[in-house]
């Protein structure tokens, strides 16, 4: 993309994001809602953008090694959580979108219960959190959220902008765009988790994993982390209050409240309760304490009728 054109791009995105920002707002929306709107307007605006700069899956994998080059030196690996984990991400990888993209997986030793992946493919998980899981079907569900991130997108639209800035040589300024994008993007990263969570039940209802796994580990994250209810706010100020700290805290830790992620699992399961309803599902608490994948021994009391 010629740098004229990326700099008209840049100016387009936060002009609208300015926009709304100054529109008349509608007394009879909360200011939740006014934060949903910014994000789908930029997501509309912002699709442009990445969809002019999209980088192809090959090129994809190649900026992702180099990043898994540099976390190598994070923690050493545990290769034999490693071969157990990758054995059950197998079986969601099989039904994702961008089939282009070899997915691998690394188990870090570290007490943090954690997961991430990065561009290319690259899924890390933390053997704090395979200490925390209690079943195959919950790690099953980790898997296919974080696997979502970068069959979505996610992971490698994180850096197209400054990707594409490099191309055309802009030097500095990609320093500059990287942070417009994210004051702009305030509040994006928390509906890309969410969509990530849909994501990745998907793949693990399409995997015959336990539907209800995720929404159990959500549960139990509320529990061990003790997140606070937000309760609704009873004034203006208070809203507005709400408003900016909810922004805020989107902007620094970028996941939405675990009780708000099961709330949504929750409802999207009840949504398609008619066509999970008679079939079985797998939970894995034996094979996840042994180490043994469902696709090497399936345990007959594993199985549940929905």
């Amino acid at each position: 993309m010629p740098r004229k054109h990326f700099y008209a791009l840049l100016i387009l995105m936060l002009a609208c994001a300015a926009a709304v920002s100054l529109g008349e707002p509608d007394t009879n929306v909360s200011l939740d809602s006014a934060r949903e709107i910014w994000a789908d307007v930029l997501r509309d605006v912002d699709g442009f953008g990445l969809e002019a700069t999209r980088v192809p899956a090959a090129k994809e994998m190649q900026f992702g090694a180099g990043i898994a080059a540099q976390i190598d030196n994070w923690g050493p690996e545990d290769p034999e959580a490693t071969k157990y984990v990758t054995a059950v991400a197998a079986q969601l990888v099989s039904n994702v979108n961008r089939k282009a993209i070899h997915y691998q997986i690394h188990v870090i030793r570290s007490p943090q219960i954690n997961a991430f992946a990065i561009p290319g493919g690259h899924i890390y998980v933390l053997t704090g959190l395979l200490d925390f899981l209690d079943s195959e079907a919950e790690l099953a569900s980790v898997l296919g959220h974080e696997i979502s991130h970068v069959d979505l997108r996610h992971c490698i639209e994180r850096y197209q902008y400054e990707l594409a800035l490099k191309k055309v040589g802009a030097g500095d300024a990609t320093v500059l765009v990287g942070l417009a994008h994210q004051f702009a993007s305030l509040g994006y990263a928390q509906y890309q988790e969410l969509e990530a969570d849909a994501s990745g039940e998907r793949l693990t209802i399409e995997a015959g994993y336990d539907p209800d796994a995720a929404i159990a580990v959500f549960r139990r994250m509320k529990t061990r982390f003790g997140e606070p209810a937000v309760k609704p706010a009873n004034t203006p100020l208070g809203e507005l209050g709400q408003a900016v700290g909810g922004a805020l805290g989107a902007y620094f830790e970028t996941h939405p409240p675990s009780q708000e992620r099961a709330r949504q699992l929750t409802a999207m399961v009840a949504r398609n309760h008619a066509t999970l309803s008679g079939q079985s599902f797998y939970r894995g608490v034996r094979n996840y304490k042994e180490r043994i994948p469902r696709s090497a021994r399936r345990f007959p009391a594993e199985t549940r009728a929905y």
